[in-house]
């Protein structure tokens, strides 16, 4: 027998809604369950090149009796599920209503066909219906034949071979109708539902379950109640807001429509007239209904609730980091800074704490390497955690909102920037005064390397100019910074014809009352000690730019540096010389150009810094140990070290180390 569906053929093909074939199996499934089944199963059968040949649901439920089958295939709408409220034998709750269900089926395949058994009048009946894509309006019905075969309903659609069904082998398929199926299943625990030869079993992916009653109106009305129940999975699922009826059955679903990084979750709103306003939700935001002023309301507590679960993953997440030992920060803050650092580490990491590895090595070096990008360059966190973990567009704009809301990030780098100096200025004394380390200490390839970045150290209002460069090459850099582009070319030598070599040249960064001034340090080996032949080296260079006729009439001083650890009993009485500064042991001046030479100590430098830095360490109350300070010296410096003073490190921090400079150099 032939059925055919009074339906426009486009209308039917719609209500088809070929893509979304997930959407399909869940329809199906609620058939079988409307049916009394107690089992559902979904399999999916696939060639050996992957291509569909057969997907089949199939359930033991009370099947369609032959006097049935016409009305349940000639018609969309009246299905007797609408009235009856609950199913026919063992008086569940039903999910259909709309006598749609069987036209989903073409979703999965062009060729679909339903075989059942039912008790019907005069016995048990066996009925296969089939339909095809190319007539989707006809159904065919067979004879029913009399059976002894279990009843249920065998579902097939095969002929279909499309890239949306590769959805159906995703694991996210089964978290979909997990979630769909979690209150039924809550209620119904004799139900079983197998996907691809596994159970579907919500409980055991739920990781927290609340509820809250809601009241709300609208137009005017008086209040009225619901509930909304929100479960937290431990399987990636998609957020979605189902409305359900009193019982807790799905009517409709739409977007949750609330920002919760971090949380797989579903949201159900429990509402006795959800029924009477099914798809409404689809129209809800345009109009002031009952239904609308629900979602509002199951929208605002939901903003509620993840904002106070927010505040308690972060804690539970922070504790779990310092039970395993991967936390990068011992004992308590002392200082207000360290809180600061801390409280926005914590802000930071937990809110991509997903994305970082789960072993309980790689996680110890990320969360170091975190901390450090944190401390360092706070400016900078959120693009160097998104070229790291490919953050999910959630949890950028929830990074965003943390580090812009105040102005934390530019408290830590100020914080962080006068607490990595007083870490620099204990490594230089240990490494320029411990007897050890100071043997080990190279002059040009560590101590000058580290330098070139610490530039500070010789005064705020210096920058670098020229490093390691001939006598030639500094002089040039002048010349350019007074605007001419062409020097003379014969080459500065020193007084006995030798191309000098000069460590760091500094530069003032702006004039001081219309002269400019230039520093040049000479640096020695911690392990020399300085005398007459240093001394004499360093006067040379001076003497070569005040011989030079390029510079005599050029307003400027040039002050040349003897920096060293210790010097001879000789080279002491230089620097204490009658009518001169201390450590000024050269003092000339040819017309406008002014040149002095200073014998100093690192001893005297470095104690001028921390002078400079009393307040703040002070302020900050950070006074750092040798262990802490070359750790941070390591972390900046490590390349430049030697062997002796670099600090372990775990497996691919350095890597890591070296990609968060990578991505902080190209953003500037």
């Amino acid at each position: 027998m032939r059925v055919h569906l009074e339906a426009a053929e486009d209308h039917v093909e719609r209500l088809a809604r070929e893509g979304d074939p997930i959407g399909a199996v869940k329809e199906l499934v609620w058939n079988a369950l409307d049916a009394d089944a107690t089992k559902v199963s979904v399999e999916i059968e696939t060639s050996e090149l992957g291509g569909y040949e057969k997907i089949t649901i199939s359930d033991n439920g009370d099947g369609i009796t032959p006097e049935a089958c016409a009305k349940a295939f000639d018609r969309i709408g009246g299905s007797w599920k609408k009235l009856a409220g609950r199913t026919q034998r063992l008086k569940r709750m039903l999910h259909g209503s709309s006598g749609q269900g069987r036209l989903r089926g073409y979703a999965l395949g062009t060729q679909l066909r339903w075989t059942t058994v039912a008790d019907g009048i005069g016995g048990r009946f066996k009925t296969v219906i089939t339909a095809s894509a190319s007539t989707r309006n006809d159904f065919e019905i067979s004879e029913p034949v009399p059976t002894s075969e279990d009843t249920g309903t065998i579902f097939e659609a095969i002929g279909k071979q499309s890239p949306k069904l590769d959805k159906l082998l995703e694991e996210s398929a089964r978290n979909r109708i997990a979630v769909e199926l979690a209150t039924y299943l809550a209620i119904y625990r004799d139900v079983e539902v197998i996907y691809l030869g596994e159970a579907i079993d919500p409980q055991s992916q739920i990781q927290r379950d609340d509820s809250y009653e809601l009241t709300f109106s609208a137009d005017g009305g008086g209040q009225l109640s619901a509930r909304l129940r929100i479960i937290e999975w431990a399987m990636r699922t998609p957020r979605e807001l189902h409305l359900c009826d009193g019982d807790g059955m799905t009517i409709d679903i739409m977007e949750v429509g609330i920002r919760a990084p971090g949380f797989d979750f579903t949201a159900y709103v429990h509402w006795g007239k959800m029924r009477e306003h099914q798809g409404e939700y689809l129209i809800a935001h345009a109009q002031d209904s009952e239904l609308s002023a629900l979602i509002n309301a199951a929208r605002e507590r939901m903003r509620e609730h993840f904002k106070e679960r927010v505040a308690e993953r972060r804690k539970e997440v922070v504790e779990e980091w310092k039970v395993s030992g991967v936390y990068p920060y011992d004992g308590e803050p002392e200082s207000e800074t360290d809180q600061l650092e801390r409280d926005t580490f914590d802000l930071v990491a937990t809110t991509v704490h997903r994305q970082i590895p789960s072993t309980t090595r790689h996680q110890r070096t990320t969360l170091r390497l975190l901390r450090e990008a944190v401390r360092h360059q706070p400016d900078n966190v959120h693009r160097l955690l998104d070229e790291l973990f490919r953050l999910t567009v959630d949890d950028k704009a929830e990074l965003d909102r943390l580090l812009n809301r105040t102005s934390l990030s530019n408290l830590i780098k100020a914080s962080s920037d006068i607490a990595d100096r007083l870490d620099f200025l204990t490594a230089l004394r240990h490494m320029v005064f411990e007897p050890e380390a100071r043997r080990l200490m190279k002059e040009r390839t560590q101590l000058h390397k580290i330098l070139e970045n610490e530039a500070w150290v010789f005064g705020e209002h210096y920058r670098l100019l020229a490093s390691d460069r001939s006598l030639d090459v500094v002089l040039d850099r002048h010349l350019n910074e007074l605007g001419r582009e062409v020097r003379n070319p014969e080459p500065v030598r020193r007084e006995d014809g030798r191309v000098g070599i000069v460590d760091l040249m500094l530069s003032r960064a702006r004039l001081e009352n219309g002269r400019r001034r230039h520093l040049i340090v000479e640096l020695k080996a911690p392990s020399v000690k300085v005398g007459s032949k240093e001394i004499t080296q360093i006067k040379s260079y001076a003497h070569a730019v005040a011989k030079d006729p390029q510079f005599h009439d050029v307003d400027t001083e040039w002050d040349f540096w003897l920096l060293t650890t210790e010097m001879d009993d000789l080279a002491r009485m230089e620097t204490k010389q009658n009518n001169r500064r201390p450590g000024c042991i050269w003092d000339y001046s040819y017309g406008a150009m002014t040149i002095r030479v200073w014998l100093r100590s690192w001893s005297e430098v470095i104690n001028e810094c921390q002078e400079r830095l009393h307040y703040y360490q002070e302020h900050f109350q950070h006074d750092p140990t040798i262990e802490q300070a070359l750790q941070s010296v390591n972390f900046n410096h490590r390349q430049f070290l030697p062997v002796e003073l670099r600090t372990p490190t775990e497996d691919g921090e350095s890597e890591l180390a070296n990609e968060i400079d990578s991505i902080s150099v190209s953003s500037e």
